[in-house]
């Protein structure tokens, strides 16, 4: 599948820094008339304008992801301007937002978290759904984690949205399938960006933020549905998950960042 020629206009959310800037950076390179959603305009702008200098027609708006009388708006204003085929839900939170450390995590802060990396997804997709069935053509991209296969105690909410995540991306697939509309899950491990340079730890195998997008972008190409990197990552993520609960704790333990366990002893 070529990007180029199999879609038309792209939407991407969270496209004003980090791997929702690199993607529309990357897929504006290859043609495609692309819509930027996020919430900082002049951010937000500079990337659209960098999608245009490689020839890409691009549109700016302006929206949380969290609001869904807003995205519903927004996802109409798009579609209305060309058939939508292509949609990245990008947006999300992470970083030391969403760290708890060893203190609990608050009701506050979890809700923020399931309400931006979930409800956030699902607020931009559910508009796009019957539109792409209608048209029986589209490809629904989810950009979730490789923390989605596995949960750490740090980050219990931020591990269960993206979760989530996956298992909506693999129901929402199957759902789809018979209309001839794709569904690919992205779970990806630390990718350079600046939400992930607040966590408070040194971040094993990261990714440049371009690099991830080549990555995305080829999986697209070849119609994978699921798109996931770097593979000694998931690898690791997708052993421990597979262990006895107090084997893959154990383990879990072991591996916690250096930083996070020194303070837990000292804090004991």
């Amino acid at each position: 599948m070529s990007l180029s020629a199999s879609h038309r206009h792209g939407i991407i959310t969270g496209a004003s820094s980090g791997l929702g800037a690199a993607l529309a950076r990357r897929l504006g390179a290859a043609g495609l008339r692309l819509s930027l959603i996020a919430r900082d305009r002049e951010r937000l702008a500079a990337v659209a304008a960098d999608c245009a200098g490689r020839g890409a027609e691009t549109g700016v708006f302006v929206c949380d992801v969290t609001d869904a009388e807003g995205m519903e708006r927004c996802i109409a204003s798009c579609d209305a301007i060309a058939p939508i085929d292509l949609v990245i839900a990008n947006a999300g939170i992470g970083g030391a937002t969403c760290w708890a450390g060893n203190e609990a995590e608050t009701s506050a802060a979890a809700r923020r978290i399931i309400e931006t990396n979930l409800i956030g997804v699902i607020n931009t997709i559910a508009p796009l759904v019957p539109r792409m069935a209608e048209r029986q053509r589209g490809n629904i991209v989810i950009v979730s984690s490789i923390v989605g296969l596995l949960g750490l105690a740090q980050s219990p909410s931020y591990c269960a949205s993206k979760a989530a995540l996956r298992t909506y991306a693999e129901s929402l697939r199957r759902f789809m399938a018979s209309s001839g509309v794709t569904v690919s899950i992205v779970l990806p491990g630390f990718v350079d960006t600046p939400m992930s340079a607040t966590l408070p730890f040194s971040k094993p195998l990261m990714w440049s933020a371009e690099r991830a997008a080549a990555t995305i972008a080829r999986g697209l190409q070849s119609g994978e549905t699921q798109i996931q990197f770097p593979w000694p990552l998931v690898a690791l993520a997708r052993f421990l998950s597979a262990l006895p609960s107090a084997a893959s704790d154990r383990l879990v333990h072991a591996l916690r960042p250096k930083e996070e366990t020194a303070r837990h002893r000292v804090g004991s």
